[in-house]
């Protein structure tokens, strides 16, 4: 007795059995099933993804506000580039698309907003922490690149999800956590921290320093290997003479801010 074999070929399929210049990314973004078939490693999908400019346009979605206020594609896109598809995150680590991305910290100078979009900003952190967590020598090296990456996050500080991507690049860095702890160091992190915490007026931004400090510092007594001391050295690592010299101006002044530690 012979059965008869049915081969059942997904949508994915068939948008990329049709020619290149009659599908476009929108195409894909569109389908269900985007995300599956790129964890059952459908190859021919993901050689379409990585291509130099269709990456540019998957990152887009990340730092551009959509026209229609509609964020589905900015969400389907964040899956992309925050799962676990090795091929994906290399291509996404190539300079050119890491600069893409970072440039999301200049987006709300670009729509002429005082604070970036908090539902991209949300999907920009998502997939930074998750290459913090898989890539960190190639992303941390890549922000040590960067010679005004405090300013630049220092500028959205305001922003939780923002400030957040400051403290996962301590907590979730694994083996290359000593080598973030003493960069920042170097750029005299803390120090920054509080001295934006003694200027600024905004309440948002009091709390997110305020946080972002106590996670430090639970972070550096929560570890019992021999990380402590790197952890608990840059803790207390004395401030400038510049923001000591404003502590006893700035509690006088700012005491409602500074009544939040």
């Amino acid at each position: 007795m012979f059965w008869e074999c049915h081969v059942v070929t997904s949508s994915i399929d068939k948008l990329l059995d049709q020619p290149s210049d009659s599908v476009t990314l929108q195409d894909f973004l569109d389908e269900n099933d985007l995300i599956q078939e790129c964890l059952t490693q459908n190859n021919r999908l993901l050689d379409y993804l990585v291509q130099g400019h269709i990456m540019n346009e998957l990152i887009g979605y990340i730092i551009k506000l959509p026209t229609d206020n509609n964020f589905h594609n900015a969400q389907v896109v964040s899956e992309l580039l925050s799962g676990d598809f090795q091929r994906i995150q290399e291509k996404l680590l190539e300079k050119e698309h890491l600069d893409l991305l970072y440039s999301f910290l200049f987006s709300n100078e670009i729509h002429n907003q005082s604070t970036v979009n908090p539902i991209l900003a949300s999907y920009f952190s998502r997939i930074i922490m998750t290459l913090v967590i898989r890539k960190p020598n190639e992303l941390i090296n890549y922000f040590k690149s960067r010679e005004t990456f405090k300013d630049d996050f220092f500028h959205h500080l305001d922003s939780t999800s923002v400030t957040d991507v400051l403290y996962r690049l301590i907590a979730d860095c694994g083996e290359q956590r000593p080598e973030a702890i003493k960069w920042y160091e170097d750029i005299n992190l803390i120090d920054g921290l509080v001295q934006q915490l003694l200027i600024t007026e905004s309440t948002y931004t009091q709390t997110n320093i305020v946080n972002l400090l106590g996670e430090f510092i639970r972070l550096a007594f929560d570890q019992h290997n021999g990380i402590d001391d790197d952890i608990q050295q840059n803790i207390n690592a004395p401030l400038s003479s510049s923001t000591m010299e404003c502590l006893p101006h700035n509690t006088k002044e700012n005491d409602e801010g500074l009544n939040l530690i």
